[in-house]
């Protein structure tokens, strides 16, 4: 029993931190309405700003490319407390930059920009980490006194004690700061009401700031806190959001005592998962512990959902916009023509790029059907696809099912982990939605991927390529490779694909979509049945994402769960949201130019030697997009970005086609004026034809929807 006791003591130190870590989302979701997911990332580089002050006198920057470090002391380490002040105090700083440059213009945007947003600084921060002090764990000495001490025949480090005193302060703390104090009072006035505060000489805008900075100063002392107890590298890190997360949804978001209180009951309990599953063997022996946090959302969600993540204010909702496809089979026809063209020029390299494009392509449709049709924030896209890739595996080699079959079964075994998924979304939307889908990623990650009997192990899960009678369409054989015939393979399934999703978006079902979209309630008063929908878009999305896992499974030839991993998910999301989540020609520009191993990144990789900035490429552009142009650059309806160029020529182009047609018209019918009037309009119709079906291609802005029929579905 005492290892029992032992063990629940031992789990103080992650508990504290996710304590501290969920009172900072506390903090600024009260005073500026953003669950901010990039708050592991801050603590996670203000931890590595610590360790470097203190083991070198080295001050960190969150660059590339030009030096990130400044030396303090010629190379020696600073004292232990100095070097937490001067990093608690960086961390203000970074805070404050952070909260002027991206979160306060985006006080009046949707959740799902806002998410976004968040999102793009969370990669950002991950990437640069991953550059500048690579993925190897870092240790450091011990913060507080850690010599042993023995309570009840149970003996542990004492700096378990000094956590829980830490995490018992700042919640004293915090509670009588935004309870009595007029700061806080201000807070929640500005909370409830901007406008309402305005008038009463409350600067809303000011008052988050200073939360935001108090929050960042928190996520910094709980990086610091956890580095000598859990070696310091980007990823783990970065995911300790996920704990924090669920204790701050305990808390309702409101209350620091119940959110600390939430956060060491989360850290004792996957420790003590950690000495269970040493004695009940029967339990999955990796990850379990990392499934608490998951179950903790899930459970407070479906008993909650109502009461938590609501704000007052005055938000104006406006959602990416959404493209409307046309010309749907001679758009087909000229993507098909493009895509071989491309899979004959390119070779070798470039060649295995623009089909893993076509992949992520695949993938990224899904995204657009879910986020952008439906409004359903989901960060567990690629789980889906590695449910398809890992059963396509087991159909093909265990089950003797071959192609097509096998990849349709594949698609169609994601689709139960879909629905399951979008059970919560019946309740839930937005960024509450996004919250349930992250901790699903990293549950799925840690325990599922992680069973050597459905992944293949560290060896990988092996692939059969894909073949018909007397034919072979796998990507190899003999000296070839990658082969042509198999681009076109995927070529077709992507193209296949996009034509579901078009006449999906152009039939009835997709305006329910777009209903539920806009506003559930107003769709379910007029007959629209909103769970129906939304379980409907939830599996078609896992059957789409899931073909996409299994063509990356043919592609690969062996699969690991590294390629389905919680954050290619997030990055999933970043690049579709960048190249415009509401159309299918951003599924295309998200996969060609954006994916880490597409074409365009592949190209520039080749030439200049840029694909490891990818990740902060995208972090960044999602950023910038969520602020500047939350429609993408696919979209028109701004007036600006790639796309509008694009439409500006096409109508340039189209316009002297016009002019040329009807004058030669105009000529060959000049033996009288009505023959010359019947040449013109003959001429005005064919040039604004040519026009409105110019630019089939693959990734093509103008490709599959029209220009000037950006489509808004305001949410009230």
């Amino acid at each position: 029993m005492s290892s029992y006791f032992l063990f629940l003591i031992l789990g103080l130190g992650s508990g504290a931190t996710y304590a501290i870590l969920g009172q900072g989302l506390v903090l600024k979701y009260r005073s500026a309405g953003v669950v901010d997911f990039a708050h592991g990332a801050v603590a996670m580089f203000i931890a590595y700003v610590f360790i470097n002050l203190r083991s070198f006198g080295q001050l960190e920057l969150p660059v590339v490319l030009i030096p990130h470090q400044i030396s303090l002391t010629g190379g020696a380490g600073l004292s232990t407390w100095l070097a937490i002040v001067i990093s608690l105090a960086y961390a203000a700083i970074f805070g404050l930059v952070l909260y002027v440059l991206v979160y306060r213009p985006l006080r009046g945007a949707s959740q799902l920009t806002r998410v976004c947003a968040s999102v793009g600084v969370m990669l950002a921060l991950e990437a640069i980490a991953v550059l500048n002090y690579s993925t190897e764990p870092v240790a450091t000495n011990p913060i507080f006194p850690s010599s042993p001490l023995s309570i009840s025949h149970v003996t542990f480090p004492e700096d378990r004690l000094f956590f829980t005193g830490v995490v018992v302060i700042i919640s004293i703390a915090l509670a009588l700061t935004y309870r009595f104090s007029r700061f806080g009072l201000a807070t929640r006035a500005g909370a409830e009401n901007d406008r309402g505060a305005a008038l009463t000489g409350i600067s809303a805008n000011r008052v988050a700031g200073q939360n935001w900075v108090i929050a960042t100063v928190l996520a910094g002392a709980a990086g610091i806190m956890i580095a000598p107890v859990a070696s310091l590298d980007p990823t783990s890190y970065t995911l300790f959001v996920v704990p924090a997360l669920a204790a701050a949804l305990v808390g309702r978001f409101e209350s620091f005592w119940i959110t600390a209180l939430a956060g060491l009951l989360i850290g004792c309990a996957q420790s003590e998962i950690t000495k269970l599953i040493t004695v009940w063997t029967w339990l999955p022996q990796q990850g379990l512990s990392d499934a608490v946090p998951f179950v903790v959302i899930i459970v407070v969600m479906a008993l909650r959902s109502r009461s938590v993540l609501a704000r007052g204010g005055d938000t104006a909702e406006r959602n990416p916009s959404i493209g409307r496809p046309r010309a749907l089979w001679p758009t087909a026809a000229g993507c098909f023509v493009a895509g071989v063209v491309l899979l004959i020029v390119l070779s070798g390299v470039l060649r295995f790029a623009f089909i893993s494009s076509l992949t992520v392509t695949c993938i990224a449709l899904s995204v657009v059907v879910l986020t952008g049709y439906v409004g359903q924030v989901s960060l567990a896209q690629m789980s889906l696809a590695g449910i398809g890739g890992f059963m396509l595996g087991h159909i093909s080699s265990g089950w003797g099912i071959g192609f097509p079959w096998s990849l349709i079964l594949a698609g169609l075994c994601a689709v139960p982990v879909g629905l399951v998924i979008g059970l919560p979304a019946l309740r839930l939307r937005g960024v509450n939605l996004a919250v349930v889908t992250l901790g699903f990623a990293a549950a799925m990650d840690a325990v599922v991927f992680n069973i050597s009997s459905f992944t293949g192990g560290t060896a990988g899960l092996p692939i059969p390529g894909p073949h018909l009678p007397g034919l072979s369409l796998a990507i190899s054989q003999g000296k070839s490779y990658p082969r042509v015939i198999f681009g076109v393979v995927v070529l077709i399934v992507v193209i296949l694909l996009g034509l579901l999703v078009a006449r999906l978006r152009r039939g009835p079902a997709g305006r329910m979509l777009l209903a539920i979209r806009s506003n559930e309630r107003a769709a379910g008063s007029v007959g629209i049945n909103v769970a129906q929908g939304k379980l409907m878009a939830f599996g078609l999305a896992a059957f789409i994402a899931g073909i996409g896992g299994a063509l990356t499974g043919y592609m690969q030839g062996e699969l690991t769960s590294d390629s389905f991993a919680a954050f290619t998910s997030i990055s999933l999301l970043a690049i579709v949201f960048v190249a415009g989540v509401g159309r299918i020609a951003g599924a295309a520009v998200a996969g060609i130019m954006f994916s880490a191993a597409g074409l365009f990144v592949t190209f520039l990789n080749i030439h200049l030697n840029v694909g490891k900035y990818q990740a902060i490429v995208a972090g960044v552009a999602l950023v910038l997009t969520a602020v500047q142009n939350p429609d993408g650059i696919t979209s028109t309806s701004t007036g600006k970005g790639p796309a509008v160029a694009l439409a500006k020529l096409q109508d340039r182009i189209a316009g002297e086609y016009h002019k040329r047609r009807a004058g030669r018209a105009g000529g060959q019918a000049a033996s009288g004026p009505d023959g010359a009037q019947a040449g013109s309009g003959a001429g005005s119709g064919a040039g604004s034809g040519a026009g409105s079906g110019a630019g089939a291609g693959p990734g093509s802005g103008a490709s599959a929807e029209g220009n000037g029929r950006d489509v808004h579905h305001p949410v009230p």
